[in-house]
């Protein structure tokens, strides 16, 4: 052939399309001279530079080493073989054979047989885990096909008769002799298992008895005939367990199964015994508990009430002795007045009682607004200093008592600094007088988290788990008629409404320890102090308050500091009086909450409503609700007993508005 003979190349090239592998033609110096479609695919074929200028070192290189030697081998007129390779990044392989074409040339012919090998190395994979399988079950299995030949067993079927091979399911069926257990009768062959799948069948848990190396066993038989692509059947898979020693198990169990039957019975019945029992006694505990949280309630309540009927006795007890005092002393001012004060005392006494009891009952927080910020170290260090007289006098008594400092920095909260001054006091009394002769009184503060706390603690007598438990009940007192028992009460009042906690760790003849949690705030730069404002000009003033006495007394202070008041006893009189006040409008409209024909509450929003320029302030026997006069408008809130100063600021606005005064 001719190198430049293009009607040969064409030739060449058509032959080799016909084949249906890729095949390419190369001379003997290594230089294609026709490669077809398919070799493109699989050989390195530059589609832009001539055939003859391309050499196989390069066209074969996916194949690598192992196929230019088998070139070699072919040209020195070696017989040639068939190659298994590798080629392409994606585990591919070809059939690769080499030949000698003519003198001047050899073919190179290469068969893609990934999918064909991958089929393969998966029933080779397959034959492997079901060998696995087979050894690692613990039954007998035996694999037989059509004509009933035996081809594949495991060891444990391999094992069962030693003396014979049992190659097929007749001669099986001779060795193992089967009887039938459930109907107690030799199995025939064709009722064998075997012989059943071969039919089409499939065999489950039949029970025989059959003749083994080690004696006569018990087995479940399993059959299943295995089918085709056709859906015929060609061959059938058969497996036994052995359940002697369950059967005989299962033997011994049914004979004992009457006597189980008759204790489970007489268990059931002992257990329904048990649980009536049980459900009478937790009833019954449960009546004893509830009873005995009903009279410790009753009895805190009857506590609560003696011990504010006993502190308000004592208040009213000087205002009616200074009542009439003054009315047989009328006509000396320096007595009249003498006894007005008293009575305002005693008075006061009895208000900061109500107040007290009322914090403890409500426990509302403190209302934003009117709090400020608290540094609790700086507090503690005042209660300190106005206890230490009391200190040195139990010092000098008996024992000293020492004081230590812990304080840190930015324990602040918000609260009212009074309230939370009055708690330390408490707790800082009750410590000393815990330490009759003398010992350590450590206050500290700090800053956990997003709370900070003030923790007082004594090492006096302690308290018992009943006394700790009740520590914090109103008028509850251990020191007899030295207490009042409102001490603690107030001290968890005053917490909760700041949104705080208080507890007690203490142990009898070792000591008290008190914490109390704050939120935490971070500490801000103060703001000037306002000024202070003029004296409130004259006013027209609407008084809304149903008790006759009440609204007879607010009538004369406010008409004492020059304001012209209505004062009217309802919510129809208000709104009368404020309907034919269009020519001379009011300035100032003071009501109460609890009235005879409404609530004091809504007699502000339909006001505010009706009048948006009116100032509206709300004075009170109940405990104030934090939100409720933001909610309806009014612009201060105050607590009965009223305090005449108090009503005074507010009316010349030297009050924040909205805010709740105590």
């Amino acid at each position: 052939m001719q190198d430049g003979s293009e009607r040969e190349r064409a030739r060449l090239t058509a032959l080799l399309e016909s084949l249906p592998s890729a095949a390419a033609l190369f001379r003997n110096d290594g230089h294609a001279v026709a490669v077809n479609t398919r070799a493109a695919a699989m050989f390195v074929v530059d589609p832009v530079a001539p055939l003859v200028a391309q050499h196989w070192n390069v066209m074969l290189q996916p194949f690598g080493a192992p196929l230019l030697d088998s070139i070699r081998f072919a040209r020195t007129g070696q017989r040639p073989e068939t190659l298994l390779l590798p080629f392409g990044r994606e585990g591919r392989q070809a059939e690769v054979r080499v030949s000698v074409f003519d003198l001047d040339l050899f073919l190179v012919v290469a068969t893609d047989v990934t999918a064909r090998e991958m089929e393969r190395l998966s029933a080779t994979r397959a034959q492997r885990e079901l060998r696995a399988i087979l050894d690692l079950t613990p039954s007998s299995v035996r694999v037989a096909d059509v004509a009933g030949r035996i081809h594949r067993t495991n060891d444990i079927a391999a094992r069962e008769h030693e003396d014979r091979d049992a190659n097929t399911v007749r001669v099986l069926w001779e060795l193992d002799a089967p009887h039938d257990v459930v109907n107690n009768r030799p199995l025939a062959f064709l009722d064998a298992p075997a012989m059943r799948a071969l039919a089409g069948q499939v065999v489950r848990r039949q029970l025989l008895e059959v003749r083994r190396r080690d004696g006569r066993r018990v087995i479940e038989a399993f059959a299943a005939p295995m089918r085709g692509d056709d859906g015929k059947v060609v061959g059938v898979l058969l497996l036994d367990r052995d359940v002697t020693d369950r059967e005989q198990l299962e033997s011994e169990l049914r004979e004992r199964e009457g006597q189980e039957r008759a204790l489970r019975a007489q268990v059931s019945q002992d257990e329904q015994e048990l649980e009536r029992l049980v459900e009478e006694r937790s009833r019954a505990l449960l009546a004893l508990q509830e009873e005995q949280v009903r009279e410790r309630r009753l009895s805190a309540v009857g506590q609560l009430a003696a011990g504010v009927m006993h502190d308000v006795n004592n208040a009213l007890n000087p205002i009616m002795a200074a009542a009439y005092l003054l009315r047989h002393h009328a006509e000396s001012p320096d007595a009249v007045r003498d006894y007005a004060d008293r009575i305002r005392k005693a008075a006061e006494i009895g208000a900061a009682t109500a107040s007290r009891v009322g914090r403890f009952i409500r426990q509302e927080p403190v209302h934003p607004g009117g709090d400020v910020e608290v540094d609790l170290s700086v507090l503690a260090d005042e209660v300190l200093d106005l206890t230490e007289p009391m200190r040195l006098q139990r010092s000098s008594e008996s024992r000293e008592v020492r004081i230590v400092r812990q304080f840190v920095d930015g324990a602040v909260s918000r609260g009212l600094p009074g309230e939370i001054r009055e708690a330390l006091l408490n707790l800082v009394q009750n410590a000393i007088d815990a330490m009759p002769d003398g010992g350590a009184l450590s206050v500290r503060t700090g800053v956990e988290d997003r709370d900070v706390y003030i923790a007082v603690r004594d090492t006096g007598v302690g308290m018992s788990a009943d006394v700790r438990e009740r520590a914090f009940e109103p008028f509850f007192t251990t020191k007899g008629s030295k207490g009042s028992g409102l001490g603690l009460a107030e001290v968890y009042g005053i917490v909760r409404r700041h949104r705080g906690t208080a507890t007690i760790s203490s142990v009898l003849g070792r000591g008290t320890e008190v914490t109390l949690r704050f939120p935490r705030q971070k500490p801000v730069a103060a703001e000037p102090p306002p000024e202070a404002p003029a004296s409130a000009s004259p006013q027209r003033i609407l008084v809304v308050e149903d008790h006759d006495d009440g609204r007879e007394f607010l009538r004369r202070i406010l008409q004492g500091d020059g304001h012209a008041v209505v004062a009217v006893a309802s919510c129809a009189d208000a709104r009368d009086a404020l309907g034919t006040s269009a020519e001379v409008p009011f300035d100032l409209m003071l009501t109460d909450v609890g009235l005879p024909d409404g609530n004091g509450w809504d007699l502000v929003r339909s006001t505010k409503a009706a009048f948006p320029q009116l100032r509206v302030g709300v004075i009170t026997g109940w405990e104030p609700t934090m939100g409720t006069e933001r909610g309806d408008g009014a612009e201060f809130v105050l607590r009965k007993p009223l305090r005449a100063p108090e009503l005074k600021a507010h009316i010349a606005g030297s009050r924040t508005p909205t805010q709740i005064t105590e």
